[in-house]
């Protein structure tokens, strides 16, 4: 049985949130490297730190999640963001100082390692496992629709100044605080080990289940391909085709676009075939779709990458989120989010440092740059693979069955 209610409030959270996010980020690398002068291997390393910052807090906001419960999750991860954010302005607004601008701009992933170990519990909470993949995908569609907004706005708001992108990002996270005080609540009991306090062993924070290592490897490599989308894409678009900089969002609105149009058809296209299966082809799509960026050189040639590089996301993301939360025991379901979180966070943390020494190395060729970081999504693909036939050796029905085989 589906909570309809609660999963729509928990989606329109994340559409809120998406529409300020989806403003900042095609300009965030932009900013750093052509406003603040940094030099683009340096803003590489100032997104890993964000993604490595992002992993050490998702190991405790998947706890949090399972400890004290959702709400008080969300209404933590809401609130640090909106402090963080405030933060921010008021050092633009009283001359930018480099430094703490990037130091406040890496604790931003505080909040996002709060929110979606919570967001994707919800969403497991409830759902009984027969929807969960139709609840992903419509939670995806939500959360992602201001994707389709945010970046269109980005792209006004920056000619005026990044400070009113900030601004933005600012407003929608007091909505969103608004939305979980008043209509978001927990839906499940807290278990008796969650009640017995945090006096926790390391054990109890992080998880240690061998499929779901396996699996976490896999999206690792992944995420380092996916990351690309942050600071690699933007920066050499802006470099070696002929978007101009207040152009990018147009190309980050078509990936809200096409998750709010096509979420649901992709999900209904892969509907018979097991979660590995769903996010190998997922990752040959992200594959496609960054390679062809080598030879796009206008905003419709990347329009049209971006379509490839959506449907890749998906994809892959409600496959990615459905096989974990079929992995994991009832009482642990924040944890086990958090794990894989922690693992994607690590791959999102390698992959900007990746993508910009390899644009430094190759001087900016997209054929060379391209194909090999679309080694990772290669790699991730034999892992899924190993994952599907082991599965099929030992009469594991993917993840669709029960875990109890590999579960220690």
């Amino acid at each position: 049985m589906t909570d309809n209610r609660t999963l729509w409030y928990v989606g329109a959270a994340g559409m809120i949130r998406s529409i300020g996010f989806g403003a900042t980020w095609p300009f965030i690398a932009i900013f750093f490297n052509s406003i603040l002068h940094v030099q683009i291997y340096v803003v590489g390393i100032i997104f890993a730190l964000l993604a490595v910052c992002g992993t050490v807090f998702q190991i405790f906001g998947g706890y949090l999640s399972d400890f004290r419960g959702r709400r008080f999750t969300l209404l933590l991860g809401s609130s640090s963001g909106i402090a963080i954010y405030a933060g921010i302005i008021l050092i633009l607004v009283h001359g930018a100082a480099v430094l703490p601008l990037i130091v406040l701009f890496i604790l931003t992933s505080l909040s996002g390692s709060l929110l979606f170990p919570s967001f994707n519990a919800l969403v497991v909470d409830v759902t009984s496992p027969e929807d969960r993949m139709r609840a992903y995908s419509i939670f995806r569609i939500l959360s992602n629709s201001g994707w389709a907004i945010g970046p269109i706005a980005g792209s006004f708001l920056f000619d005026h100044g990044i400070v009113w992108i900030f601004s933005l990002v600012l407003f929608t996270l007091v909505v969103q605080l608004l939305i979980i005080i008043f209509l978001i609540k927990d839906r499940r009991i807290r278990s008796q080990s969650a009640r017995a306090g945090l006096r926790a062993h390391f054990s109890e924070l992080i998880v240690f289940d061998r499929m779901l290592m396996i699996f976490s490897v896999g999206t690792f490599l992944l995420m380092i391909l996916t990351s690309q989308f942050s600071v690699t894409l933007p920066t050499y678009a802006v470099a070696r085709t002929h978007v101009l900089s207040d152009q990018l969002g147009y190309i980050y609105a078509i990936n809200g676009l096409v998750v709010v149009l096509g979420q649901f058809p992709s999900t209904v296209a892969v509907r018979r075939l097991k979660d590995e299966s769903v996010v190998m082809l997922g990752a040959a799509f992200y594959m496609l779709g960054f390679f062809l960026i080598a030879f796009s050189y206008s905003l419709l040639q990347l329009m049209g990458d971006m379509v490839l590089i959506t449907i890749g996301e998906n994809l892959t993301s409600p496959g990615m989120n459905s096989m974990v939360s079929k992995l994991a025991p009832e009482d642990r379901v924040g944890r086990y989010m958090a794990f894989n979180g922690i693992a994607n966070s690590a791959g999102r943390a390698m992959g900007p440092t990746a993508g910009s020494i390899l644009l430094f190395i190759f001087a900016f060729d997209g054929i060379k740059v391209w194909s090999s970081l679309d080694m990772f999504g290669l790699m991730s693909i034999l892992i899924m693979a190993y994952l599907l036939i082991s599965g099929k050796r030992r009469g594991w029905k993917g993840a669709r069955a029960s875990t109890a085989t590999f579960r220690r």
